[in-house]
């Protein structure tokens, strides 16, 4: 009974994990498994209900849906794999990291992880995945171009402004993400701050320090980067593009692109 509902799922969701032509995998198989959109794992079956599997991963068990697991690939095995493909590749131990294939040089494929670190696998360590896993990944991709082009704006500041001791800013961690900060002091080129979400007290350039929105002011026009306020001072700013402005209230887009209504406090403008 069990093997006839694999097979019917497997035939839905195209020979299991969406790619046509895979083997179902059951007990005792190695596969590769997804555990988020942009990471897999690896391990073995050790049992299948129906369309549920659970599989041992290092020391876990981790359960997965028939769709989203997709059997090992043996050693040398070859694939159909070129440049554009969107698949996913083994780092290290157990974890595989979704990305794009850059480039194919023999039995070296190289993929651009959604991470961004270049990982460079053997044909056997690289698996293609199903149609609605690909979709996800290019989502991925996308919001994670869309955060790139954000973190490397600058913010549009008043020319009369001057940041001072004691001030709420806007401040940009080393890895561009923007956070609330107080200046605890104002140097020649950079400002001592004291960030509000608990991280150690550390000092950044006076480019990468903005103040406080207001009130003030016309809203950004339509398609600027902006970063909005969040609603707690221990949150990160995100990234967003003006979508609309109607009078003091703006729309806007965040990476995922979820629409949203903000006022002129709650934005500062990129550029």
């Amino acid at each position: 009974m069990k093997i006839v509902v694999l097979a019917i799922l497997c035939s839905i969701a195209s020979a299991c994990g969406g790619v046509a032509g895979s083997s179902t995998p059951k007990v005792g198989d190695a596969v590769v498994f997804k555990t988020s959109s942009v990471v897999y794992g690896e391990g073995k079956v050790e049992k299948v209900e129906g369309g549920k599997y659970e599989i041992r991963s290092g020391s876990n068990i981790a359960k997965a849906d028939v769709a989203d697991i997709y059997p090992l690939p043996k050693a040398g095995s070859k694939t159909e794999i070129k440049p554009g493909d969107i698949v996913v590749a083994f780092q290290r131990e157990t974890y595989w990291s979704a990305g794009e294939v850059k480039a194919v040089n023999g039995d070296v494929i190289e993929v651009e992880p959604v991470s961004g670190s270049k990982i460079n696998a053997a044909p056997e360590k690289v698996v293609k995945v199903s149609s609605t896993a690909v979709a996800d990944i290019k989502g991925e991709m996308a919001k994670k171009g869309f955060e790139e082009a954000g973190k490397a704006k600058r913010p549009v500041i008043p020319k009369d402004w001057k940041p001072k001791k004691d001030e709420k800013v806007a401040a940009q961690w080393s890895f561009g993400s923007w956070h609330v900060a107080i200046i605890k002091n104002v140097n020649a080129n950079n400002a001592d701050i004291d960030w509000q979400n608990g991280w150690s007290d550390s000092s950044v350039s006076l480019d990468k320090l903005a103040p406080y929105p207001t009130e003030n002011g016309e809203m950004p026009a339509v398609g600027t980067y902006v970063i909005i306020r969040p609603q707690s001072d221990t949150q990160e700013w995100r990234f967003a593009i003006v979508s609309s402005v109607s009078g003091t209230e703006a729309e806007v887009k965040f990476a995922d692109g979820k629409p949203t209504k903000v006022k002129r406090i709650d934005v500062i403008p990129l550029a």
